[in-house]
């Protein structure tokens, strides 16, 4: 059996995750297992809770055929805890999948989400980890054909990582548009796109909300994340969790300051 843990940041009862494993479902021989939030917890980032107990509650889900657990924490959590204390031994899950998030999770929105850290947890345990995101966020409540759209996605993810052919320190970041599957223009890799919004601040009576200003045009002028999925494209990005600057670091050794140290022992 193909083991697959699913978890979220929207929490156990969001509908998204629902889509999910019913996608996770239709694929031969997969064993599902759904570790998630108790509550939603967007926007955590890759938080883990330490200072007070984790406590994983027994959860039926929808009447699927998945074994699944609510949990008082973050996405984060919900992934590290399930590697450690469901699975036994040697026996460990061959693939996480995150989502799927209400809304999208583009550029720099890998480093403030939830979902995105469920898939990165994954890949910090060595589990290749996927997470998904869908451009439903005016309309929450509306899935569409997303289970339709995202299953050939998984298939070959599953595929991949049985075969061992998935990188050990990349997580998959997907994004997909909120279309019927007839006009989704296809699946494309996509770099981050980290600067498609601007932050602003809303004064309010209780004080500010943090909001988000976009540009007006979109153009398709580089293969990145948000202007792919805005122009109808699935948007697939690989991210190396190793955030070093390889190239920077080399550089570095030619700083007078560190010159003048010299070498340490050993290096």
């Amino acid at each position: 059996m193909f083991k697959i843990l699913i978890t979220n940041d929207d929490g156990i009862d969001a509908l998204g995750i629902r889509r999910l494993a019913e996608a996770a479902l239709t694929l031969d021989g997969a064993e599902v297992y759904v570790v998630a939030p108790a509550e939603e917890k967007s926007g955590v980032g890759h938080g883990l809770t330490y200072r007070s107990a984790l406590s994983p509650e027994q959860r039926d889900f929808y009447g699927l055929p998945v074994k699944a657990w609510a949990v008082n924490g973050n996405p984060a959590d919900c992934v590290k805890a399930a590697y450690h204390l469901l699975f036994a031994g040697d026996e460990k899950p061959d693939i996480v999948f995150s989502g799927i998030n209400v809304g999208t999770n583009l550029g720099r929105d890998i480093y403030y989400s939830g979902t995105c850290s469920g898939a990165r947890e994954a890949v910090l345990l060595g589990v290749p980890g996927v997470a998904f995101s869908y451009d439903n966020w005016e309309d929450q409540d509306n899935y569409g054909e997303v289970v339709e759209l995202i299953a050939p996605l998984t298939r070959d993810f599953c595929e991949r990582a049985a075969k061992k052919k998935l990188p050990a320190e990349v997580f998959w970041n997907v994004n997909i548009p909120h279309l019927p599957k007839s006009e989704v223009k296809g699946v494309l890799p996509a770099a981050l796109s980290l600067n498609h919004y601007e932050d602003r601040y809303q004064q309010v009576d209780e004080g500010y909300f943090l909001t988000r200003t976009y540009p007006d045009g979109i153009p398709l002028a580089e293969p990145q994340d948000y202007h792919l999925l805005k122009h109808g494209y699935i948007a697939v990005t690989p991210v190396h969790i190793d955030a070093t600057d390889k190239k920077l670091l080399q550089e570095m050794e030619d700083w007078p300051l560190i010159k003048s140290w010299g070498k340490r022992d050993g290096v």
